[in-house]
């Protein structure tokens, strides 16, 4: 019964228990979102050792401002929020302003690689792997806008994440829809 009632309780009342000394309640925090927060970094294409650095920085902003936590948003926004912060000064640091440039091992444009690749629509790996490459081809704020949405933030969410208003939102999603149909029914056309 007690397992039960743990889980009904709110991810801003763990935090604000967490604020008053309770390292149970960071660790229930933790587990709820560690694999989400870890899916929506490794969506974003970077490297494992850096997806791993960004989610161990990410938590480690959440413990070091936790006396400061005021739950005017939910939790997942506000660790998003960080998330989305972390990776940002990556992009910056190492120059990952766009996408649509990065090539293949072979160095073929991976937008060029997408198009030309005859994939069996019955196999899911491959459009997988089709989604992930179409991602790559958006720029960051399209991309990141787009993942948020498939991670369940909704647009006032993102515009919050993100710092951007709900209208850029709105904008970044038309454009990143529209953007991945046209690929994928190049790809799919058959």
């Amino acid at each position: 019964m007690l397992g039960f009632l743990s889980k009904q309780v709110s991810d801003e009342s763990l935090m604000l228990k967490y604020q008053r000394g309770d390292s149970r309640a960071f660790e229930k925090l933790y587990h709820r979102h560690k694999d989400p927060l870890y899916a929506y970094l490794y969506r974003s294409h970077v490297d494992l050792g850096v997806i791993e650095d960004i989610a161990q920085e990410t938590w480690m902003a959440v413990i070091n401002s936790a006396a400061n936590y005021l739950p005017s948003a939910k939790f997942r926004t506000y660790l998003y929020a960080i998330a989305h912060r972390k990776l940002v000064d990556f992009w910056r640091k190492n120059k990952y302003d766009k996408m649509i440039d990065r090539v293949d091992g072979a160095g073929e444009q991976l937008i060029e690689t997408l198009s030309d690749r005859r994939a069996n629509t019955a196999n899911s790996a491959d459009l997988s792997m089709d989604l992930l490459l179409a991602l790559e081809s958006l720029n960051k704020e399209q991309q990141q806008a787009f993942l948020l949405k498939e991670s369940g933030f909704t647009r006032i969410e993102i515009a919050r994440v993100t710092g951007a208003n709900e209208e850029t939102i709105k904008s970044r999603l038309r454009y990143a829809t529209g953007h991945l149909r046209r690929i994928l029914e190049v790809q799919y056309a058959d």
